[in-house]
């Protein structure tokens, strides 16, 4: 494969695809994956079966034969997915359609179920949904423009920026987008400055209607690309063209970003998305179990919706990881299996907090002392960040009410129930506050 050994090929492929997959995703289908043959162009890759071989084919085969190319630099390589007993099947290239004027690389990242049909709406994430259809059917107003979408990890922010590529790409008006991660954009830039050739920047934002890009906090403390991006946006904008963005805190939060930029991004809507009631999620979860034409009981999904309240890409893969386990092994999905899932799921984060890390990561943040925290003090500045905490270990571990007051100097598990209430009270008021506990639930679970 000319610079590339096919065995180091395929292990750089897994690793670029595992930056773009849900980590049970990865871990079910492509983890195991062994690279067995060249042939001319062809590379063949080894599945445990030919049942994953062929879902791998269905769902990531364009995906992971764009990345091969590019990280090869040919753009006649093809991967030919076989698992035990199957033969050799036609390659995934066969997969790759036309996208309306788009060139792959554009759409090579879109997942086919992030559409609008697919999206769940709540009270949680209507603003962001109703400003995400807005604009795929009206670039360029200046009311949305731009459309800038913010929450915390797996709530649906990629879902709904790739929702509206896929309208655009389906509709048929001629309107072109380009669909970008963050980190994608820094990378060129870097590249164009060792090249001193910056124009495989400039076209990243020439000749389209839709600027569509992830991640934009990854901007932060990258000096020359935001003034690069700045002066992209400010043409685009401009010219009339609409500009969405996703983000993991408002534009305000965002440090080391300039004044202008931040300004700029706060011009049109800004829509955050918080993480969905049990409502919201059972009816995620029933529209997951319809996609993949499975039998589940509604006890089965009610302990899944109970249990994982925080992430939609959870909920997607505990019930992609039941599929396949369903399917791989034709046991029917009952309350055991879903159990031993959540636990698989949930157990190394949980494993790894306990109540010392989450109270000390609320000290940090509030700027209090731990022995403070689990005092008896009842001042204001103590007192609702000794309710975060118990909050936060409630939801992050599985010590029982009881346990948890025990632990803040021999509280009752009534004093710990209202204090884990009011906490839910005021999230509902104080954004300040609300942003404040997001920020602490992602240093704990990066720790």
């Amino acid at each position: 494969m000319d610079n590339y050994d096919p065995v180091e090929l395929w292990d750089l492929c897994l690793k670029e695809a595992e930056k773009n997959l849900e980590r049970t995703e990865f871990d079910t289908w492509l983890r195991n994956s062994t690279y067995e043959d060249v042939n001319g162009s062809r590379m063949v890759i080894r599945f445990r079966n030919s049942f994953v071989a062929g879902h791998v084919k269905s769902r990531f085969g364009p995906i992971l034969e764009e990345i091969a190319r590019e990280i090869s630099g040919r753009n006649d390589i093809a991967l030919q997915f076989v698992g035990d007993p199957a033969k050799p099947g036609p390659s995934s290239r066969e997969a790759v359609g036309r996208d309306n004027g788009h060139s792959s690389s554009d759409s090579m990242y879109l997942r086919s179920n992030y559409t609008f049909d697919h999206f769940v709406v709540g009270p949680n994430n209507q603003l962001a949904h109703a400003g995400a259809l807005a604009v795929s059917s009206d670039s360029g107003s200046t009311t949305y423009n731009p459309l800038f979408i913010y929450g915390g990890v797996g709530l649906g922010k990629t879902h709904l920026i790739q929702a509206i590529a896929h309208r655009l790409r389906l509709e048929g008006s001629g309107r072109t987008f380009r669909y970008l991660s963050t980190e994608y954009v820094v990378g060129t830039f870097i590249k164009c400055v060792l090249q001193k050739d910056y124009s495989k920047f400039r076209k990243l934002f020439q000749g389209i209607d839709y600027l569509l890009m992830d991640d934009i906090q990854f901007l932060e403390g990258k000096v020359e690309t935001q003034e690069a991006f700045f002066h992209r946006f400010n043409e685009l904008h401009q010219q009339g063209k609409q500009i969405v963005l996703t983000s993991d805190r408002p534009p305000h939060e965002l440090k080391d970003l300039p004044e202008r930029l931040i300004s700029r991004f706060q011009w049109g809507l800004v829509a955050d998305i918080k993480p969905p009631e049990y409502e919201t999620r059972l009816a995620i979860l029933m529209l997951l179990v319809k996609d993949e034409e499975l039998e589940v009981g509604h006890d089965v999904l009610d302990y899944i919706a109970s249990s994982i309240r925080k992430n939609v890409r959870q909920l997607s893969g505990v019930i992609h990881r039941l599929a396949a386990i369903s399917r791989l092994t034709g046991c029917r999905i009952d309350m055991n299996m879903a159990q031993k899932e959540i636990k698989s799921t949930l157990g190394t984060i949980s494993q790894r907090l306990t109540p010392g890390t989450i109270t000390s990561a609320v000290a940090e943040v509030f700027d209090i002392s731990p022995a403070q925290l689990k005092g008896k003090q009842r001042k204001r500045n103590i007192l609702v960040p000794r309710q975060v905490a118990i909050s936060l270990i409630r939801e992050l571990t599985s010590m029982s009410l009881k346990d948890i007051g025990s632990f803040f100097s021999g509280r009752d598990h009534s004093t710990v129930l209202n204090s884990i209430e009011r906490i839910q009270e005021l999230r509902e008021s104080d954004a300040e506050l609300d942003r404040k506990i997001e920020e602490i639930k992602r240093r704990l679970v990066s720790i």
